[in-house]
């Protein structure tokens, strides 16, 4: 019985000892670098920064919305690391030297300017770390490319604030057609 009490005793002492260690974790801490990206750059592991759209056949894979006269494709900006950010702005650029590289490469078609709008630049709020944007795709544009797959690659420049993350700051959005069901 005394035994009991006395291992009763040592394993209260460890719990009263651990639980105070927890007290400011390295979960608490402030860390991480503050980069500016595009997660979608990263679907598919920042391997190629290719956005696949759609992203698959299942109603919960979807990364669009079909809109009454355009197609949205959901696109993002995000600051990385824990800390309560700053506002900042970004602008939004399309880089088609990049764009006709990847469409060679990929075997698609470059996007034509008429078919596409992107903001020109995206503001994230103070206190937080990510602001979604559409990448606003013309349906009957979109229509009369049927049976084709195109390319256009979004990227991000002159952040106000923070760094760009050079390796996510540039998505290519590689669109397929059919596969839209329009």
């Amino acid at each position: 019985m005394d035994m009991r009490k006395i291992l009763f005793a040592i394993m209260s002492v460890f719990a009263l000892f651990a639980m105070s260690s927890c007290a400011q974790g390295d979960g608490d801490k402030i860390y991480g670098v503050e980069k500016v990206y595009i997660p979608q750059s990263m679907a598919d592991g920042g391997i190629t920064n290719v956005y696949n759209v759609p992203s698959g056949d299942g109603e919960y894979t979807y990364n669009f919305s079909i809109q009454e006269e355009t197609v949205e494709v959901f696109l993002g900006v995000m600051r990385s690391g824990k800390q309560a950010g700053e506002a900042f702005t970004v602008n939004v650029v399309v880089n088609d030297e990049t764009t006709a590289a990847q469409a060679a490469a990929l075997e698609a078609e470059v996007m034509g300017a008429g078919i596409y709008t992107l903001p020109e630049s995206v503001t994230v709020a103070a206190g937080t770390n990510s602001k979604t944007f559409h990448l606003s795709l013309n349906k009957a544009a979109l229509k009369e490319q049927a049976g084709k797959k195109l390319v256009l690659c979004v990227g991000l420049a002159s952040p106000t604030k923070y760094e760009l993350n050079e390796k996510a700051s540039e998505v290519t959005v590689l669109v397929n057609v059919d596969a839209l069901n329009l």
